[in-house]
């Protein structure tokens, strides 16, 4: 009896982890030992920041919707405006919000909430594409001059783009947040844009923290950039390096979906991690799949780098995840932006920094595409 169920469990273990998830794996699908992996923690990632559950059950200081703040925007405005060092609770009650939302640098810890258990609810979309002039960008983040004026908080984030004669990928952001003790949760942030580079949501703080958040976009959907940020059980869709930024970030319950609306080959992580920065993105318990005309021709690619220079940028680790069978499982990564060919390290006595191979690791993964 005790031999048929050792025999059960080798065969359970054999299902969950492919061929593909073995070390040292190959130069084209490089995977982690137990030794190397227990360098890539989300505790290694966050660097000594342990992210606090958010309170969605707060008492808000501010409504934004039937009977409150017209705009999100104003609300985070009264918030900084307000100061002080107690955390300050934003509720926006259900509804569609055509705008975008600009937070600044401040002291004040902020906290945005959607409905709780309805991430759909709660839904900031614009359409703001990187081709846009500064004059339009201007008409649409701020018509009649209502929504930005010169003193408030965020009038210089939206300043520097009306300004531009192209307002360029990262002025596109519908949610920009430059702040530090960033807590949101349960809502949708989404740019409609099909025209070049578009942003959904840019994080440029440390400590940022989203529970429950959808991005929707297609080209460069969420640039997770600044010092630390968390992802809690995100819903991010894109098809062109839609993830993509230099911040140590965790993706953790992940749901990673490339659309293929438009398009059947697409890119997730586009990571700009700096060759001397140990770590880039984790992404932890999470499943990586992609609609079915992007699976119709295995056109997924996990990550590429963004450098155009002989060495590698970018850093990524993809474990314990789900991967569903919508790329090649022999080659799953892509030539970098700048032209130079992938290049992974399977050499047993590798050193994991060596910047003159691509730093993207796998470990324990499962799925068809494992």
């Amino acid at each position: 009896m005790l031999l048929q169920i050792l025999l059960i469990v080798q065969l359970l273990l054999a299902t969950a982890y492919a061929d593909h998830q073995a070390y040292p794996g190959t130069s084209s699908r490089p995977v982690l030992s137990d030794a190397e992996a227990a360098s890539y923690t989300k505790e290694s990632y966050l660097q000594g920041w342990t992210p606090s559950k958010i309170n969605t059950g707060a008492n808000p200081d501010y409504v934004v919707g039937s009977g409150g703040y017209s705009t999100i925007q104003a609300a985070v405005n009264a918030a900084i405006n307000d100061g002080g060092t107690n955390r300050k609770y934003i509720k926006i009650l259900p509804g569609t919000y055509a705008e975008g939302v600009l937070i600044p640098k401040t002291s004040v810890p902020i906290t945005i909430l959607g409905s709780a258990d309805d991430p759909e609810a709660v839904h900031i979309v614009l359409s703001q594409g990187a081709k846009l002039t500064g004059s339009q960008y201007a008409n649409q983040m701020n018509p009649n001059g209502a929504v930005y004026k010169d003193g408030d908080p965020a009038w210089s984030m939206f300043n520097y783009c009306a300004q531009k004669s192209e307002i360029g990928t990262f002025c596109t952001s519908i949610f920009w947040a430059q702040n530090t003790d960033l807590e949101v949760a349960y809502i949708t942030i989404e740019n409609t844009s099909s025209d070049g580079q578009a942003v959904a949501a840019r994080t440029d703080g440390d400590q940022q923290n989203f529970d429950h958040v959808h991005f929707y976009g297609f080209h460069d959907t969420l640039l997770a950039g600044g010092t630390r940020v968390y992802f809690s059980k995100p819903t991010i869709k894109g098809d062109v390096d839609f993830i993509f930024g230099s911040a140590s970030a965790v993706f953790e319950n992940a749901q990673i979906i490339g659309r293929g609306d438009r398009r059947d080959t697409v890119t997730v992580f586009a990571p700009n991690t700096d060759n001397s920065q140990k770590y880039g993105y984790l992404v932890l318990s999470s499943k990586i799949t992609a609609d079915n005309n992007v699976k119709s021709k295995l056109g997924l690619h996990l990550a590429r780098s963004w450098d155009s220079t002989s060495t590698a940028n970018g850093q990524v680790v993809i474990r314990e995840t789900e991967l569903v069978d919508v790329f090649n499982v022999d080659a799953p990564y892509d030539t970098a932006a700048g032209g130079r060919a992938y290049a992974g390290n399977a050499n047993t006595n590798r050193n994991l920094d060596d910047a003159n191979y691509n730093r993207f690791w796998e470990y324990k993964n499962t799925g068809d595409g494992a």
